[in-house]
């Protein structure tokens, strides 16, 4: 069966996207450069394509980023932008020469659901200290956005323009990588749930979350007899390392706390979905004059603008860069 085309059930979906790198090799091992990287660059695709970043979490072999975009557009231009940026970097860094993420993301829609956001918050945070590598999220040595979370400042990272260093080089002109390297912040939005609440507040919450993966990490420890991996085997890591078999389970289309909410979202998807494939047929008929579903991609023809995009009442006007 093909793959289904990028849909969204509702406008300004949020989305928790999931990357993995090829053969799910440890290419995304943390390090401090890395890590500066990986923020960088989010921050430099967030200029070009403005999104919300909500949560997310770096491991050695993939990536999740909770993000909300004012179209499904520039959800896909953001995240095209960020994985070709972040694979030469990686090629870069790590000695790679092929692409870092050859498949495509993949984005479940994420329901309006205090619990549901909540919930993939904790995911996030979650990772690192389940497979057994670390105490807990303030542990993790990769990019997990918890001192964001905690503090409510922007997180620092770099974006190196290779482009204009090469052409400099290539004019024999005195510079270094340095000359040609952004210092870039990164905020990250409080969740649609928390957006009342006070820094405080959310900072409180945040905390409460880390204390019980903590908690839960060393209970489970306790129980069999374990102890984390540790940070130090962590940095450690072959970024070339790639497992004999890869662990592969159906990917969800949503997140959503309740069942009733699961099936409407399902039932959305599926009406939008045989929308587009009927107008797909009479494309591929011979049909010219074929309405698409709004926010979707036509096979062959430009992204059908949504309504309330085109209007300019949701969508923000992307920074210069």
């Amino acid at each position: 069966m093909s793959r289904f085309p990028r849909l969204w059930t509702r406008p300004n979906a949020g989305v928790d996207v999931m990357n993995r790198c090829i053969q799910g090799r440890h290419l995304l091992k943390p390090c401090p450069r890395l890590n500066e990287i990986i923020i960088g660059t989010l921050a430099k695709a967030r200029e070009r394509y403005p999104v919300d970043i909500y949560s997310g979490a770096f491991l050695s072999s993939h990536f999740h980023i909770h993000l909300q975009a004012p179209t499904l557009q520039i959800q896909s231009l953001f995240m095209a932008y960020f994985t070709r940026k972040l694979s030469v970097e990686i090629g870069i860094l790590y000695d790679w020469k092929t692409s870092t993420f050859p498949d495509r993301y993949h984005a479940a829609e994420v329901s309006q659901e205090p619990e549901a956001q909540i919930k993939r918050l904790v995911y996030h945070l979650q990772n690192g200290a389940k497979e057994g590598l670390v105490d807990g999220p303030l542990d993790w040595p990769g990019v997990n956005f918890v001192d964001a979370l905690i503090t409510g400042e922007p997180l620092k990272g770099i974006w190196i323009d290779r482009s204009g260093y090469y052409r400099a080089c290539q004019r024999n002109e005195d510079v270094t990588l340095e000359d040609f390297t952004e210092h870039l912040e990164l905020p990250i939005a409080p969740l649609p749930c928390w957006t009342h609440l006070s820094q405080e507040t959310r900072r409180d919450l945040v905390l409460d979350i880390v204390r019980k993966i903590e908690d839960e990490t060393a209970a489970g420890h306790a129980e069999n007899g374990t102890a984390p991996l540790g940070v130090e085997a962590v940095l450690a890591g072959n970024p070339h390392y790639y497992p004999a078999k890869l662990k592969k389970s159906p990917q969800p289309l949503f997140h959503a706390f309740r069942k009733k909410v699961r099936r409407e979202m399902r039932e959305a998807f599926f009406l939008i979905l045989a929308a587009y494939y009927e107008a797909a047929e009479r494309l591929k008929a011979g049909e010219r004059d074929v309405d698409f579903p709004e926010n979707t991609f036509p096979p062959g023809l430009p992204f059908v603008e949504p309504a309330w995009a085109m209007a300019g009442h949701m969508l923000r006007s992307p920074e210069p860069g």
